[in-house]
């Protein structure tokens, strides 16, 4: 587990996400022109990139500092039929402060993963439809 110099970085780190992240998504609404006229396309997208800025800036911040969560989490795909379902294994601390930035880590951690793929392919189409 990481020195606790480390983990005294994590609330820090948790309120600057959080912050990027609406950030994000306000300066995507704006730049959009939302307030003057609603384009649902945008709010998705802008909540989709400030979602993803939330997570990356977490996680990434988080391996960074030197937390090194990652031997406790373990994911797992299972297809069956048509069906694709993600599953995370996580094992938990014996200190439930520990707990509680294990389960945050992995929440950021599932949450930019899963909001990078579509944001990039949205970016894709954007770019190559010009």
């Amino acid at each position: 587990m990481a020195e606790k110099s480390s983990l005294d970085a994590l609330p820090r780190l948790w309120i600057t996400s959080i912050c990027a992240g609406f950030l994000t998504t306000g300066l995507g609404l704006w730049a959009s022109g939302v307030p003057s006229q609603v384009e649902w396309l945008f709010v998705i997208l802008s909540v989709a990139a400030g979602g993803a800025a939330f997570g990356g800036l977490f996680f990434i911040g988080a391996n960074l500092a030197g937390v090194s969560f990652e031997r406790r989490v373990r994911d797992e795909t299972r297809i069956s039929g048509s069906n694709v379902d993600h599953i995370t294994h996580v094992e938990t601390f014996d200190d439930t402060g520990l707990d509680r930035w294990l389960g945050r880590y992995v929440f950021a951690r599932n949450l930019f993963g899963s909001l990078l793929v579509p944001l990039l392919i949205f970016a894709g189409l954007f770019f190559f439809a010009i």
